[in-house]
């Protein structure tokens, strides 16, 4: 399938020099099947906080066949003016499930900014793996695609988000927005910020490898 759908040819590996990595890879139908089985409780642990995703709760959109439909229009979706690649994160060692990542562009060609969203498994969170998928990202993305920035946000109470993004060197730039968050929906003040290509150093340690990238696909991206 990676010559008739160039996504699903890209890897990334991130790793730390703990021996810590991750493997970034385009879903496949049997990732997506694997990701659509997550629940609230999976990504927070037992306390759910206020800034949790929405869509979470929401019993007609947060179903597996919605959730797949979901990441499938992405994918049948995917032109060079506007297009998102979902990815999923595994361990490097055990492949287990650790996270996704989400990366979104309009009109990438004139704009070069690309948008992230993520999140990871509770039982993985504290121990660097988000930190090393955003790292994975700002390679590929920078280093593969010629971005010029990347762009993110959080709910302002998403303390381990800020702090992530902080670590990168993402600057604030706006925090006028709202967005629905937590169990009840309700709008909490949103933080936006932006990491720009002149500003990312990967920290010593960390390695990022990435294949796959060819003349097909960012010819589809851009």
């Amino acid at each position: 399938m990676d010559d008739f759908w160039p996504p699903f040819a890209v890897i990334i590996r991130a790793c730390d020099d703990t021996g810590r990595g991750v493997d970034l890879r385009v879903m496949r139908d049997e990732d997506i099947a694997q990701v659509a089985q997550v629940c609230a409780a999976d990504i927070y642990g037992a306390t759910i906080p206020e800034h949790a995703f929405p869509w979470l709760f929401d019993e007609k959109t947060n179903t597996p066949a919605a959730m797949a439909q979901h990441r499938w229009e992405h994918r049948a979706q995917l032109r060079a003016d506007n297009w998102t690649l979902d990815f999923i994160a595994r361990d490097v060692e055990t492949q287990e499930l650790v996270g996704v990542v989400d990366l979104s562009a309009e009109n990438f060609a004139a704009a070069r900014e690309v948008q992230t969203a993520s999140w990871v498994l509770h039982r993985f969170q504290g121990q660097g793996y988000g930190t090393l998928i955003r790292q994975a990202v700002a390679e590929f993305s920078f280093s593969h695609l010629d971005a010029h920035s990347l762009r993110t946000c959080w709910i302002k109470t998403n303390r381990a988000s800020a702090r992530v993004s902080e670590k990168m060197g993402y600057r604030i730039y706006t925090e006028k927005k709202e967005e629905a968050a937590g169990p009840e929906k309700i709008n909490r003040p949103v933080v936006s910020a932006r990491l720009s290509a002149v500003d990312y150093h990967r920290p010593e340690g960390v390695q990022v490898d990435v294949t796959g990238v060819g003349e097909q696909l960012l010819h589809m991206l851009s």
